[in-house]
């Protein structure tokens, strides 16, 4: 266990990859949907916000908002007898971006390389892609497009979205010893079910026994760290604040660490070890 002990240094020595959990990107100019080449506008664009969102997605709308979701943009597009629908996500931040693609990304669906951050392909109806800030999807209207024609249409709608095509930083609070391949991710609320967790930071991973646990970093909330909810038992620690709870069926979740920053371990036994495993990444 003693390598995973960066993950502990790395809050405190990474500051600008971590302090901007709580925060938005500044005001963004005004976003529209790039028009893949050889694709035509049908329509005018259509915009939902934070008030509207449901409208057009109903229920679906709750995912997004438990991120820091700014705009939605919709604009149709055809291409003889092809017909597109491009919705761009301006989700506020890199790190809510990842998040949703990661939330709703199909298991089976096909890796794209070299589309964006991260693009994966449904065919023959739906593609959807990663760059920056933004989460997009590209869906066939009323009929199937290739594989072909759909990448195609993502490249362009990537290379025209501003922003950059690396990981968010914050993802280097995580660390790699341990960690099971392809479970990073970041959850915008009740995280493990519970609603006093929201933007966790957060992978799967395993000890060198075989053990299997979660790990996750947040910034807690005032109300968290006084317990308002009442589930929660806190003690004093030299590290600031210990708070666990028991949950049936999952056991225990332990949380360590300041009004700056805690991380938290699920999945263990019981509280004295996983409070131990804490322990040690100090």
């Amino acid at each position: 266990m003693r390598p995973i002990f960066v993950l502990f240094a790395l809050l405190l020595l990474l500051p600008a990859a971590t302090a901007s959990w709580g925060q938005s990107d500044a005001e963004p100019v005004e976003l529209h949907v790039p028009v893949p080449v050889g694709w035509t506008s049908v329509d005018q664009e259509y915009r939902y916000d934070r008030d509207n969102l449901w409208e057009y997605i109903n229920g679906a709308a709750e995912l997004f908002l438990t991120y820091r979701f700014r705009e939605l943009v919709v604009a149709d597009f055809e291409q003889g007898d092809l017909a597109l629908t491009v919705s761009v996500y301006d989700m506020g931040r890199a790190l809510d971006a990842f998040g949703v693609f990661e939330t709703e990304k199909p298991a089976k669906a096909d890796r794209v390389e070299g589309v964006g951050l991260a693009a994966v392909l449904q065919p023959p109806y739906q593609g959807l892609l990663l760059k920056d800030k933004f989460y997009v999807k590209v869906e066939a209207g009323g009929g199937d497009i290739s594989a072909e024609t759909l990448q195609a249409a993502m490249s362009d709608i990537a290379d025209s979205l501003q922003g950059s095509n690396e990981l968010p930083p914050q993802l280097e609070a995580l660390p790699e010893t341990g960690r099971v391949p392809g479970t990073v991710a970041f959850t915008g609320g009740n995280f493990l079910g519970l609603d006093d967790l929201g933007n966790c930071l957060h992978a799967d991973y395993k000890l060198a026994d075989g053990t299997e646990y979660k790990l996750f970093v947040m910034t807690p909330r005032q109300a968290f760290l006084n317990n308002e909810s009442g589930r929660w038992t806190k003690a004093d620690h030299a590290a600031g604040h210990l708070i666990y709870r028991q949950i049936p069926y999952t056991g225990a979740v332990v949380l360590l660490g300041d009004e700056t920053r805690l991380i938290g371990v699920s999945g263990l036994v019981d509280v004295g070890k996983s409070t131990e495993l804490l322990e040690s990444l100090r």
